[in-house]
């Protein structure tokens, strides 16, 4: 639960509201004049049917809806409020529903209502709605999973009823796990066949009889320029190619990034819904692509040996790792290898002492601006990436840990220092932009970090002027520390969001003065706008006159939605991996692991398992072989009668309790061998 859901409650019991809404109110707000303002906002509601109001402008602080007003709104709603000058809301328009679909246990109602009918019951974490199901619902049986379709209305008793379309059963089947999750964040996997379709016009045009040179028109050839792709093992599309020669001064870094800006043009059927999309979704079942697979599987895919469109950032380096010279063309490509993260990481194990193997200048400069980036204080987290594998039902094949290799980190160097030149380049000409901006944390999160580091004997002064270089240089002593794990995360959580802006500002975490996202047009849309204003620049300056260029309103909505739906989608891949992780540990109920503590709160430890790579929490009333006590200040749990003490990084064997696909937690006990000597009897779920 959010922070704010934990004041005082002298803070609730003023209404904002004017007046409690009626009906009208959700739909047709009072006229904003002189003194009122229009804002955008999320809701954040509570299960017990409170809610706030999160505003996007950081002007205006969270507001706080009762519950009568904040049951026509469902938890991540979209809203736009008129709020007159004592921040008293006046009106209230719902500009986009999180919720379409629900998926969740189903309710009959009682016989004696008169109804019929029941309803559909959505309980996660602290989020609860009841929302009545009149129809499709006759077979279903009570705890029944269910799938239904939401229909909002403006009249009537339910502002919200739901349409039973599917009916699961008591068990919920894991191939029903990527609409589960889809549904809960309002995310929609096929395109509008508007869109398929100019996508697919653009792919016959290409393939067809009518040559492929005539896209390449006005384009610089580059399709002799070794470029390579480096991706891992499963990738789908391949959005980014790389190039690095030495030269006089030092190197010089090509970066290939594919053009589909050349397809998807503003005010397109194509552009409508990336727009509305923002981003592609990543599940360990497949990806919800921002576009179609015509263009981001194909036309816009950097494939081995096929001629593509791309927008070319050429860096040029001095021998000490600094960017001296950057030029951005519009260009023709051809990949002339697809290769995988492990295929260059073997090969540079076995060539890292010849000079002349074809990518020791790749390495060369990767270690060179690694250096720079660090010395400046960019931030260098090394934190755990979930990699999951499942069967074509949707079980969890495999969950393990993914290792991050030199080649990763190779890549990430080289889309940053494009991501820098291309911002830098651009503010040159001084055209509106959109940025990729990271603010500085707020003084109180560090100071709380600061004494959770020092809970685990981990010292940091925080009066350094130079904040970022402290916090990089906090990071690098972390390594192979017990709380690694803990503490990263923890000074992660500290840390602001980053955001898009249309507001030139910089980037704290990598200690950048300039930044955007420019890599990555295929899956995020504020990308695909920075090729576009590329794009414009070039073609002004080879016409000599002024192109259109979009105004900085327009530009500041894009990256405040982009902004939203970038959140978003990072929530949904998160709960998507969590679940598979709950599925995966069904099979172990009773079974012994052994284990790691990585964190502990006032209710007990939580503790990680490695194969599958999962977490769960061994809760306080269920280390019943002793009375523990927790000391916050130490961060040790101590048993008072056996002295058994438990830290960050303690060795621990744990036995699974439960694993509950509801609240998407996994429950671990203490193992403790029976008389037997065999482990204890299996739990059920």
């Amino acid at each position: 639960m959010s922070p704010r859901h934990n004041r005082p409650k002298q803070r609730h019991r003023k209404n904002p509201f004017s007046k409690p809404f009626g009906k009208k109110s959700f739909s047709r707000p009072q006229t904003a004049g002189p003194s009122f303002k229009k804002v955008k906002a999320t809701v954040d509601k509570h299960h017990k049917g409170f809610a706030f109001l999160i505003f996007g402008d950081k002007e205006v602080e969270d507001l706080f809806i009762p519950p009568r007003d904040a049951a026509r709104l469902f938890h991540g709603d979209r809203v736009e409020v008129t709020l007159n000058s004592k921040r008293e809301v006046l009106g209230l328009r719902v500009l986009s529903h999180r919720f379409r679909e629900l998926i969740g246990r189903f309710t009959p109602m009682p016989t004696r209502a008169g109804r019929g009918g029941g309803f559909v019951v959505y309980e996660r974490k602290q989020n609860r709605e009841e929302v009545y199901a009149p129809h499709g619902a006759s077979k279903a049986k009570a705890g029944d999973w269910v799938k239904a379709k939401l229909h909002f209305h403006d009249k009537g008793p339910f502002p919200v009823t739901a349409e039973v379309t599917e009916i699961y059963g008591p068990t919920l089947p894991a191939s029903a796990d990527i609409s589960l999750i889809s549904s809960e964040y309002g995310l929609i996997e096929a395109h509008a066949p508007e869109a398929e379709h100019e996508a697919k016009l653009y792919l016959q045009r290409f393939r067809g009889e009518e040559s492929p040179h005539s896209f390449f028109q006005g384009r610089k050839d580059l399709r002799k320029t070794p470029f390579i792709t480096i991706d891992g093992e499963d990738a789908r599309d391949f959005d980014d190619a790389v190039y690095v020669e030495r030269i006089a001064s030092g190197h010089r870094l090509w970066v290939a990034i594919a053009d589909v800006s050349h397809y998807v043009t503003p005010g397109s059927a194509l552009d409508q819904e990336a727009q509305a999309r923002g981003t592609s979704v990543y599940f360990p079942e497949r990806a919800f692509h921002m576009l179609p697979s015509a263009l981001s599987e194909h036309l816009c895919s950097l494939r081995p040996n096929e001629p593509r469109l791309a927008l070319v950032a050429r860096i040029d380096f001095s021998s000490q790792g600094h960017p001296t010279h950057t030029e951005v063309m519009e260009a023709v490509i051809r990949s002339h290898r697809r290769a995988t993260y492990t295929e260059i990481q073997t090969e540079w194990q076995a060539n890292s002492s010849h000079k002349n193997w074809e990518f020791a200048p790749h390495f060369e400069l990767f270690q060179l601006i690694k250096q720079q980036r660090l010395k400046r204080g960019s931030m260098d987290f090394d934190l755990p990436e979930v990699h999951v594998l499942v069967d074509q039902n949707g079980e969890p094949a495999s969950i393990r840990r993914r290792e991050r290799l030199d080649t990763h980190r190779l890549i990430e160097e080289f889309m940053i220092s494009a991501n820098e030149a291309v911002t830098e380049w651009v503010l040159k000409k001084s055209w509106p932009f959109i940025f990729r901006i990271h603010e500085e944390p707020a003084e109180q999160s560090l100071l709380k970090f600061q004494k959770l580091a020092a809970t685990v004997g981990v010292h940091v002064s925080l009066s350094e002027e130079n904040l970022t270089q402290t916090l990089s240089d906090l990071i690098r002593r972390l390594e192979n520390h017990p709380a690694q794990g803990l503490l990263n995360m923890a000074l992660l959580r500290s840390m602001k969001q980053a955001v898009y802006s249309a507001t030139h500002a910089g980037h704290f975490g990598l200690a950048s003065k300039a930044y955007t996202h420019f890599t990555s047009p295929i899956r995020r849309y504020p990308d695909l706008v920075v090729h576009r204003i590329l794009r414009q620049v070039l073609q002004s300056e080879r016409s000599k006159k002024s192109s259109p260029q979009l105004q900085e309103k327009e530009l500041t909505e894009i990256a405040e939605h982009c902004s939203y739906r970038e959140r978003l989608a990072s929530d949904a891949e998160r709960e998507s991996i969590r679940l598979k992780q709950v599925r995966a540990m069904l099979p172990h109920l009773g079974d012994e692991f052994d284990a790691k503590v990585v964190g502990m709160t006032e209710g007990g430890i939580f503790v990680q398992i490695t194969d599958p790579y999962v977490e769960g929490m061994v809760t306080k009333d269920s280390m019943t072989d002793d009375f523990y006590e927790f000391n916050e200040e130490r961060m040790v749990f101590s048993g008072r009668r056996k002295r058994r003490t438990f830290q960050i990084g303690s060795a621990v064997r744990v036995i699974t309790l439960r694993a509950d696909l509801d609240r998407r937690q996994i429950d671990f006990g203490l193992a403790t061998p029976s008389s037997t000597g065999q482990t204890s009897p299996r739990r059920q779920k």
